[in-house]
């Protein structure tokens, strides 16, 4: 099961459990104005928790599938690796590509948080391909090798 399909099943689950406690708690209410009260603060947090799921369920591999997207249709042009730097707990990379859209002015390209270093498999002065969108090119994706932090 993947992280998404456990996660999306996790906060269905707490959703449903928040509808349950939403309909035991209003239909023991009746007239009192605190248990009333009770069942309106389940429902608001039942109501949170089914947004959320959905919300999940629709963005949670969003930069996934853009980075699967961009190395499908985007445009791959050759970058120079230029700086390798922690990033709080994870490491980022920059690259610099010459002219990539037709300017002559360079452009830099800065990777996703990374999980690990990668300096065991990258070095600045390396060449690495990064993937333009068509016609936004602040849109890229860097082909570094390893998994970024936020996946």
């Amino acid at each position: 099961m993947t992280r998404k399909a456990a996660g999306t099943l996790v906060f269905g689950i707490l959703s449903v459990l928040g509808w349950l406690l939403t309909a035991y708690l209003a239909r023991g209410a009746g007239a009192s104005a605190r248990a009333s009260m009770f069942a309106w603060a389940a429902g608001f947090v039942a109501l949170m928790l089914t947004l959320h799921t959905l919300l999940y369920a629709l963005l949670a591999d969003r930069k996934a599938r853009d980075a699967d997207w961009l190395r499908r249709h985007g445009r791959a042009v050759q970058a120079e690796v230029v700086k390798i730097g922690r990033r709080g707990k994870g490491w980022r990379v920059q690259a610099l590509a010459v002219a990539p859209t037709g300017t002559a002015a360079p452009t830099v390209f800065k990777s996703d948080i990374l999980r690990a270093d990668p300096r065991p498999r990258l070095a600045v002065g390396d060449h690495i391909q990064v993937h333009l969108h068509p016609t936004d090119r602040r849109r890229y994706w860097m082909a570094i090798g390893t998994e970024s932090k936020y996946l």
